[in-house]
């Protein structure tokens, strides 16, 4: 019996949980459609318009499936307690835990299916929608939030002395990462003394060579001696140029194409190298964490909201109408977002690790399906 039950509900909630994505990311589109006529005839054709929505619906799918579940999952549950069905099934055995098991089919299906999605589709589409927003409007692409370009940090080891870079590349081709536009580079000693800055008008990115500046500046700064008798006669800046200069760098156009995108909006993987690389080089990687944790606990709330939905299998038609129920489910969805808007707040401030952060809002939300399952079951 229970392979029959575990069949229906898969059918119902997966169906249903369709026609509720159908319609919201509908929804969504046409608001991003109409956000995006007002550039229209600036730049951007009609054209674009449409094709930066449909660019905009992997990442929406992505945002809206544990809603688009919670309410599909409510629905087939009140449904079957509004005919009597579930009455029947509980009088033949049906426990919490059986009924649990029935829907984690499903559960799975949408669990695995959110993850494609965040990690597989919505990325490259939001990444290709940046540059086509660049590119419409003749524009370069450059880190979000900074004006004056892509801000790096790197360590490299040259004729056995460490030396610490801070990198600032202006822009980045939005047609082709492996040509940037101008570049400036401090090199500090390991004892903090500025050794060089070099500047260049543009790079460009080889897989043989690695970066290579062109129309390069270099400025050689002396070792200025301590104390109060250190002679500093002599000392002088030596101004070098060249016509193009081979630059090793552990960067990459890869990592470099990283920072111009939300962290929000990457992948798992791009996350995990952007952390890597700013935790080895001794800079703030916590936006970039919770943002990490975020993504990789996110597609388990869709089989939380699944679990939310049980309860409602237990109301009787007199409990409320379908209406109610549909509002009580958006409700908690709302809630949902609220407290995962919260919980990352308060990771950003360093009363929560980052991991714990993006785990809160889900486990809160576990923890209240069991107390209102528990709840129910003993009416």
């Amino acid at each position: 019996m229970m392979t029959v039950i575990t069949r229906q509900f898969t059918k119902d909630i997966l169906s249903s949980t369709l026609f509720a994505l159908i319609a919201l990311v509908a929804l969504f589109a046409f608001f991003d459609l109409v956000g995006q006529l007002d550039s229209i005839g600036n730049g951007r054709t009609l054209a674009d318009a449409f094709l930066l929505t449909g660019l905009s619906l992997p990442g929406r799918i992505y945002q809206v499936m544990p809603l688009a579940a919670l309410l599909s999952s409510i629905y087939i549950m009140s449904r079957w307690a509004a005919s009597s069905e579930f009455t029947v099934l509980r009088v033949a055995g049906l426990s919490p835990l059986r009924l649990c098991m029935s829907l984690s089919v499903s559960a799975v299906i949408l669990v695995g299916t959110t993850y494609v999605f965040g990690e597989f589709l919505a990325p490259p589409a939001e990444k290709y929608a940046v540059e086509v927003k660049t590119l419409s409007k003749s524009q370069n692409l450059t880190a979000r939030g900074y004006s004056t370009g892509v801000w790096l940090r790197d360590v490299a080891v040259v004729d056995n002395q460490t030396l610490n870079r801070y990198i600032n590349v202006s822009y980045i081709r939005a047609d082709n990462n492996r040509e940037t536009g101008a570049w400036r580079v401090f090199e500090f000693s390991d004892k903090g003394f500025l050794l060089r800055m070099i500047s260049s008008k543009t790079a460009s990115y080889s897989t043989d060579e690695g970066w290579t500046l062109h129309n390069v500046e270099i400025s050689t700064y002396p070792v200025v001696p301590r104390g109060e008798e250190a002679d500093v006669k002599g000392l002088e800046v030596k101004r070098t140029t060249e016509k193009s200069l081979v630059f090793s760098s552990t960067l990459g156009p890869d990592m470099l194409s990283v920072f111009t995108s939300r962290p929000d909006d990457m992948s798992l993987r791009d996350l995990s190298r952007m952390i890597t690389h700013l935790q080895a080089n001794s800079q703030d990687s916590e936006k970039q964490e919770i943002a990490f944790w975020t993504k990789l606990f996110y597609p388990l709330s869709t089989l939380v909201m699944m679990t939310l939905s049980m309860p409602f299998a237990y109301m009787n038609a007199r409990s409320g109408g379908m209406a109610i129920k549909m509002f009580a489910g958006i409700m908690i969805g709302i809630t949902f977002y609220a407290l995962s808007n919260i919980f990352s707040y308060l990771g950003s401030t360093t009363m929560l690790t980052p991991m714990w952060a993006a785990l809160a809002p889900t486990l809160g939300m576990l923890v209240a399906g069991a107390i209102a399952m528990l709840f129910v079951e003993r009416r």
